[in-house]
């Protein structure tokens, strides 16, 4: 089956990739080169957020990223990933990522993972205490990873409040 790129229209096999399936390898090795990334993370219909790896930072996050999280660019760019999902962990001294509480955080290690192997990770769930205007809330979060060039995806499969 021949599909279309997602990007640049261009007539494609499919692909084994987690979140860049449908985006031709030409469109996906140029994202960690260009300077606006929106047109590939717009064609990604789910949240996304494009990290890099050292700092572990955001770099830039698709509409659909910052209409869940409800936030501005400005509040998502150029920060770690607890603190746009606002983790509790990442209000501490410590921060996102360094807290203690944050050894063993799934999230955090299938994005360490796809950095140091290239790996990407389907579906990893886990659970985060939110600190929202309202108080304290687990959330049940699901995220799928995917190296892209120096950077990786994050692709939101789950954010969402039990409670």
């Amino acid at each position: 089956m021949i599909v279309s790129c997602k990007v640049c229209g261009k007539s494609i096999a499919p692909n084994n990739r987690n979140i860049t399936h449908g985006i031709c390898d030409e469109c996906t090795s140029q994202v960690s080169g260009l300077p606006d990334n929106s047109v590939l993370l717009e064609s990604i219909d789910a949240p996304v957020l494009l990290m890099q790896e050292n700092p572990r930072r955001v770099v830039t996050a698709n509409r659909e990223a910052l209409e869940l999280f409800e936030k501005e660019l400005h509040e998502v760019e150029r920060h770690r990933g607890g603190e746009v999902f606002d983790c509790i962990h990442s209000f501490t001294e410590a921060g996102c990522g360094k807290d203690v509480n944050c050894e063993g955080c799934k999230i955090k290690d299938a994005i360490i993972d796809t950095f140091t192997t290239a790996n990407s990770h389907n579906g990893i769930s886990t659970e985060l205490f939110i600190q929202k205007s309202n108080g304290t809330k687990t959330y049940a979060l699901q995220v799928s990873t995917e190296k892209v060039g120096d950077l990786a995806l994050v692709r939101i499969d789950r954010y969402k409040t039990d409670a």
